[in-house]
This record gives C-alpha cells, sequence and structure tokens, in this order.
C-alpha cells in the first residue's frame, strides 16, 4: 500500500536525495550567489555529500529559508563608488564616495566587510536610510558640491593668468628641461598644477643674465655648431683634433638594429667662445669653397682615426710575424674583426697579439672594439688557403641517377667532374652509364639515349684515381659524393684505393657543402664550389701582406 502511494507522489521526483547548488537555490527560492553567500556567512552547513547536500540537510535549511534571507540581506555590502550609486537613486540626489565615506562616519551607514583592504557598507542600510540620514547625505553633498565649485572657480582663475610648462617654456624660447631647471634654482616657482605664472615668465623673460646662463648651457651637436660657426664639418674636425673642444656629455644614438654610437654633445657657450680665438682666420674659413683644404689643418696635427690606427696595426703586425692579417669591420656592429693566416706551429696566437695590441697605446684606445683572431671567416681561410697552392686540391663532383621506385635498382653514378682548385682546370668530366637504365628517374638534362655511348663506372673509376692521386679532395656534396662514389665501385667489383682513405678527403661526409649545387651538372657544381674556395681563401676586409711578400694590401 505504501509502495503505490509513494510511486503516485507527484512531488517524489522532483525532490532528489541530493541537491546541488542549484537545486538548492531553486527549493529555496534564492538566486545562486545567495546560497554562496550564505555558506561564506556560516548559515548554510557545508555539503556532507560529494555532489552536494542530503535530502535532510536540504529540508533543514529550507525551514530557515526567510531567516537566512534576512541575515544575508542585514549583511550585504558594497564598495563607496557601489554605494554612492545605490544612495543616489534611493535617495535621490548625486552621491559620491567621499559622501558614502561622510555619512558612515555620521553612524547611518555601517561597514559590514572588507574587499582587497577596503570596507564594505551595508545596502540595506542604504536602502532603509533615515529621514534623519537623508537630510544628512542632503548636507554632505550640498556642502561638498559648494567646495568643488569653490575650487572650480579657483582654477579658472589660476589658469587664466598661467601657463602649462610647455607653452611656458615656449613663451621664452626654451626647453621644457631648461625651464625645470631654472625652477630648481629658485629663479621661477610653479603653482597649482604644475603651471607657471605669465608675470613671472615675463619677467623671467627680462632677465639678462639668466637667459644668457640658459642659452650658453644648451648642448647641440656637431652638426648645429657648424651651424653656429658657419662653418663646415670637416672645419669642425680640426677644431676638434686641435682641442680646442671637448664635449659636455654624450648620448647614445641608434644605428640600424644592432648598432649603438655615442654622440658628442657641446654647450653653445663653449662653442660660442670659440669665436674669440686669438689667431684663428674664421672669415678665411667660412669663405673656403666646398672641395677645398680647411686653413684649420695648419692648427694641428691631424690625429690617425680608429679605421686608420687598426690597419696601421694590421699592417706592423703582418711585417713582424711574416704572415697574412685581414682587418674587417662589420657594419652591423661598428667593432673590428682582426684574424691572420698561421705559421707551422701556430703562431702567432691570439695572447701573443692582444699584447701586442695592448703594447700601441694609440690602437689600446679601442681595444673594447676590436676582435681578435677565432673568427668562423678566418678559420675557413686558412682551411682553403693551402687548397689554393698548386697540385695541392681538387674539386669532386657527382651527379647520381636518384632513387627508383623498382626494387634492387639502385642510385648510380651518371656523372662525374674534377676541377683543379689553384688553377680552374677542367680535370675530368664524364658521363657514367648506369648499370639499370634510368626509365622513370629524371634527372635534368640527361635521358638513356645521352648515356648510351658513355662509359660505365668501372672504366671512369681509373680515370677519377688518376686526376685525384696525391691531391687533397674537396668534394661538393660530402655525404651524397663519398657515397655513390663507393657504392658504385663495390657494385663494379673495383677497388677504391685512395678515395677510400679519410686523409684523402677535405671535408668528412657529415659536414655541410660549401655551396648548394643539387640538381647541377657535375662539372658546373665543381667550378661553383672551387670558386668559393678562392673567396673563402682570401678572408674578409682588407688584406694586409708582409713587405718582402708584395706590396700592402
Amino acid at each position: 500500500m505504501t509502495n503505490r502511494t509513494d510511486a503516485s507522489d507527484p512531488t517524489a521526483s522532483a525532490r532528489p536525495p541530493v541537491v546541488n547548488s542549484t537545486q538548492l537555490a531553486n527549493e529555496l527560492g534564492f538566486p545562486v550567489w545567495m546560497v554562496k553567500r550564505a555558506q561564506e556567512l556560516g548559515l548554510v552547513s557545508a555539503r556532507d555529500k560529494s555532489r552536494g547536500w542530503s535530502r535532510a540537510v536540504a529540508d533543514e535549511v529550507a525551514a530557515r529559508a526567510p531567516q537566512i534571507r534576512e541575515a544575508i540581506e542585514d549583511r550585504e555590502g558594497l564598495g563607496a563608488h557601489r554605494l554612492a550609486e545605490e544612495l543616489s537613486a534611493s535617495a535621490g540626489c548625486s552621491a559620491r564616495k567621499d559622501d558614502v565615506l561622510a555619512l558612515s562616519g555620521q553612524g547611518f551607514l555601517r561597514v559590514v566587510g572588507e574587499y582587497n583592504g577596503f570596507p564594505m557598507y551595508s545596502v540595506k542600510d542604504a536602502r532603509a536610510l533615515s529621514s534623519a540620514g537623508r537630510e544628512a547625505l542632503a548636507e554632505i553633498v550640498r556642502a561638498r558640491e559648494e567646495h568643488e565649485a569653490r575650487q572650480e572657480a579657483r582654477w579658472q582663475a589660476w589658469a587664466a593668468v598661467s601657463m602649462k610648462p610647455a607653452d611656458a617654456a615656449d613663451r621664452l624660447g626654451w626647453r621644457v628641461s631648461e625651464l625645470e631647471k631654472v625652477a630648481a634654482e629658485g629663479a621661477i616657482s610653479a603653482g597649482l598644477g604644475g603651471r607657471y605664472a605669465t608675470a613671472d615668465l615675463d619677467v623671467l623673460a627680462a632677465d639678462e643674465e639668466v637667459r644668457e646662463r640658459v642659452c650658453g648651457d644648451r648642448l647641440i651637436g656637431s652638426d648645429a655648431a657648424c651651424g653656429l660657426l658657419e662653418i663646415r664639418p670637416s672645419d669642425w674636425k680640426y677644431v676638434l683634433d686641435a682641442g680646442w673642444i671637448t664635449p659636455s656629455s654624450y648620448v647614445q644614438s641608434q644605428v640600424g638594429s644592432r648598432r649603438w654610437i655615442d654622440v658628442p654633445l657641446f654647450t653653445t657657450r663653449d662653442v660660442e667662445v670659440l669665436r674669440d680665438l686669438p689667431g684663428v682666420p674664421w672669415e678665411e674659413v667660412r669663405a673656403v669653397r666646398p672641395g677645398t683644404p680647411s686653413p684649420l689643418r695648419e692648427f694641428v696635427r691631424r690625429q690617425p682615426g680608429r679605421a686608420e690606427l687598426v690597419h696601421g696595426f694590421a699592417g706592423a703586425l703582418a711585417d713582424r710575424h711574416q704572415v697574412e692579417v685581414w682587418a674587417h669591420h662589420d657594419e652591423r656592429t661598428g667593432s673590428w674583426e682582426l684574424d691572420w693566416m698561421r705559421d707551422e706551429v701556430g703562431n702567432p696566437g691570439v695572447g701573443a697579439v692582444r699584447a701586442e695590441l695592448w703594447a700601441d697605446a694609440a690602437v689600446a684606445r679601442f681595444a673594447s672594439d676590436i676582435r681578435l683572431g677565432d673568427t668562423l671567416w678566418g678559420r675557413l681561410a686558412r682551411w682553403a688557403r693551402p687548397l689554393l697552392v698548386d697540385g695541392a686540391g681538387v674539386v669532386l663532383c657527382t651527379r647520381t641517377s636518384g632513387p627508383s621506385s623498382v626494387e634492387g635498382v639502385e642510385d648510380e653514378v651518371v656523372e662525374v667532374a674534377v676541377v683543379d682548385v689553384a688553377s680552374g682546370a677542367v680535370l675530368l668530366d664524364r658521363p657514367v652509364r648506369p648499370g639499370s637504365p634510368l626509365g622513370e628517374r629524371r634527372v635534368h638534362g640527361i635521358s638513356d639515349a645521352d648515356l648510351e655511348r658513355a662509359l660505365p663506372w668501372e672504366k671512369v673509376l681509373p680515370m677519377v684515381r688518376r686526376v685525384t692521386r696525391g691531391r687533397l679532395i674537396v668534394p661538393c656534396r660530402p655525404e651524397r659524393d663519398r657515397g655513390s662514389i663507393s657504392a658504385d665501385t663495390e657494385r663494379s667489383g673495383k677497388r677504391l684505393m685512395h678515395l677510400g682513405a679519410a686523409e684523402s678527403w677535405a671535408l668528412p661526409p657529415q659536414e655541410r657543402p660549401l655551396e648548394s649545387v643539387a640538381g647541377w651538372p657535375a662539372r658546373r657544381g665543381a667550378e661553383s664550389v672551387r670558386e668559393a674556395l678562392v673567396r673563402l681563401a682570401k678572408g674578409r676586409g682588407r688584406s694586409h701582406v708582409p713587405q718582402d711578400a708584395g706590396s700592402r694590401g
């Protein structure tokens, strides 16, 4: 009987044994946030089930729903900004944050909590504000508005007779930094809002002493200094070399994406003093036509620049050690790189050259801008240079048929070329007939018809051994060339002889190619790699050779 009654109860399925926050809020008639707030205030116990509250707990909470709602509303709070909006709507006035603080101070609003260190004020008190509270709020708002009106009137009056720093500096013909410096010295004071009184600015403008000091202390660059003296930049260099003026300070300026340089700045006063230097024919200097040497060169012994000093040191280094030296200027960083050939025992070393650099006082001033040895291009030049000796090295390049989809058909050599590194002479340029027809394998510019009369690899191999014997071999594609030659030689039943010795090859199989020659004819690839070797052997920058080994580079 009981089972039939429970089955017919329409509320049985609507009252689950376990409820979550949303379901509990629906049963209480609360929004979900109010259930969470009740938990925070301890008005609703913690969940007693993994998925929520049991039916017994939910029923117990439902019985206290009116008391819970009242307790939450009593403790509901807002920050001063939000509560000012609530007061403005309920009290019919324009309340602000400070008004809320004042009203709370008079006891009409309770602080019910805090958020991030800021007090939260009772929403219930704001909505149920008494007549006395409303009158107090109206008085607070009226007093604030009167104070703001007086402040605005005072500000407008001051703004009418004062100027912002930028406008004040323009009025004086100064920079803002110059005006701030004078203000720091006490010649003028900033008022409300950092503005300057127009009357004070006019008094300052009439002060000849201050104006001359400001203009004299003004920093200018070399171009502005030339304009002030009405001379050319080339004349200004002689002024600097003569030591008549020194920079007052420096600023950094970016050149390109990586390089920064120090730009010298001079005071206007120091530049103007130059006009009164005794014996300097400024009128003659100004009258010189473009391209004509400056009369100021007679007043100074020209000081060598950094580039001249670096090249001079490189030339002297070459003479002392009887080795070729390269001096390269890196335009990206603005620094110099020095590298050099070594003798048979590896001298001169980097440490020895560094000591010689520091012993040269003139070039040592730029030591931080000079990199000595161990450059990648220097190592490559020292590696490539011996290969250019007559009879020392050859470049070998192969061209292969490519992989085949037919099982058992291998990638075979179809072209081989050998070029002398020293002279560029082509020592060998032969097509090679593969053991299997090319078929669907496509080699640019080569067909089975072209290879019909070509010799097979076993006949070409002796030619390759003959032109490479006793020489260091530079492969165009280290891994591919050596692998193809080894595989074809093994298939033909022949011996590699010196071609199988690691010391016969200038580059190991794992080394990257010097040039990308994939798909090129063998001869063209060999000649291209030979040209790359010649370029590498030249190093970078200007070459300095010993005086008794040739003319200075």
